[in-house]
């Protein structure tokens, strides 16, 4: 390392203590941490809960708070994490001026207590440029992972904004979407179709030395399985209903946080809701599944995705089965896809008379090279040779 104690300050667009730390923001400041300082923020937000239209609001809010109780920790690592009090103001101008101001001070001094002088900044939340902009730094990364103008409930007109100054100004843009890279590439050469990666190791060992959760162990088999967020932007529930009423020798059970309205779902004798789980138990789940399943609505918001759990599901070895999404192409080789609730029933039966060695080294051989180690050597490089002298 040329810079080995280099200030990292990453703007994430989760929360350190209850978010998936599986995603590409924490995954790659935690692999930066005992390189350079790392200091973790907490989202800022780009929306506010709403009482009347989210009915997990309370639960949203409480559990902001609760972060914020912890403002200023240290991992084992020795990342920092902070969790700034941020101002739920973002509907005017003047109120998006006060939450800058608030942050920026605490940014200050916490960036004082540390000695955390001309840092590179990392940003994965767009309204985190108005505080950056506040501060010199050495060096300006975007991840620019979802398009996140299309988040439900935020101003899609200012975050979009704040989005086209980020890909016109920063040091270097981070991609996982194609389409999303190549409109980039116009504005800003400094831009890297990188992809995500996986915790291949982490998923490998799980499925080969498996570990049974208890709540899933008296689930009958065979397993329709899926770990993830629930939620009405990404999944689409008439399709999972749909296919656990199919199919109703078979279980589906589903593995995350939930936001979506599921009555309809958990009505269903053969559908199971476990409920969010620790990063490290999430391979163990995986591996029970009989088939991995990837339901996605049909939206812009997937259009300009990249899914993680791909990646993680072939690394488990499952046979896997996704509706279509354009980034799901490069792998249609190993995933059987989907065009319509028929094709996805279809698909999800002759995905479980699979039993071959080989379509599982196979599809693991697909995502070998794809692991967070590598993404981060690859920034790592690009950022060394733009701040090297000369």
């Amino acid at each position: 390392m040329s810079h080995p104690k280099l200030p990292f300050i990453c703007f994430a667009n989760n929360d350190w203590w209850y978010h998936n730390r599986g995603l590409f923001c924490p995954q790659i400041a935690r692999r930066l941490t005992g390189d350079y300082r790392v200091l973790f923020v907490n989202s800022l937000g780009m929306r506010v809960p709403s009482v009347r239209t989210d009915r997990h609001a309370v639960k949203k809010i409480l559990r902001k708070l609760k972060s914020i109780c912890r403002y200023l920790r240290r991992t084992e690592e020795g990342m920092f994490i902070l969790s700034p009090v941020s101002l739920p103001l973002l509907g005017s101008a003047l109120g998006r001026k006060l939450n800058t101001v608030s942050v920026v001070t605490q940014i200050k001094l916490v960036t004082w207590l540390l000695r955390m002088k001309r840092p590179v900044f990392y940003i994965n939340c767009p309204p985190a440029l108005e505080v950056v902009k506040r501060f010199p730094r050495r060096f300006l990364i975007y991840e620019r992972t979802d398009l996140f103008e299309e988040m439900p409930g935020v101003n899609g007109e200012y975050i979009a904004a704040l989005d086209d100054e980020l890909v016109r100004s920063a040091g270097l843009i981070l991609y996982v979407n194609r389409r999303l890279y190549e409109q980039g590439l116009k504005k800003n050469a400094n831009s890297l179709l990188i992809g995500h990666g996986v915790d291949f190791d982490l998923f490998v060992d799980a499925a080969e030395h498996p570990v049974m959760p208890e709540d899933i162990a008296s689930i009958p088999r065979p397993i329709i399985g899926f770990f993830g967020d629930i939620s009405s932007k990404t999944s689409d529930l008439a399709l999972l209903e749909f296919v656990a009423q199919t199919l109703k020798n078979m279980s589906m059970v589903l593995v995350g946080p939930i936001s979506a309205d599921v009555t309809r779902l958990r009505e269903l004798p053969n559908v199971h809701f476990l409920g969010p789980k620790p990063y490290q138990q999430i391979p163990h789940y995986g591996a029970q599944f009989d088939v991995a399943i990837m339901p996605w609505n049909r939206n812009r918001w997937i259009e300009f995705c990249n899914p993680i759990k791909v990646k993680e599901y072939l690394a488990l070895g499952k046979p896997v089965v996704s509706v279509y999404y354009p980034e799901v192409e490069p792998y249609a080789k190993v995933v059987y896809v989907a065009r319509d609730y028929e094709g996805f029933v279809a698909a999800v039966g002759e995905a479980l008379t699979e039993n071959d060695p080989q379509k599982i080294e196979q599809r693991r051989e697909m995502v070998r090279s794809e692991t967070w180690d590598s993404k981060v050597a690859r920034i790592r490089e690009f950022v060394e040779c733009k701040l090297s002298p000369g």
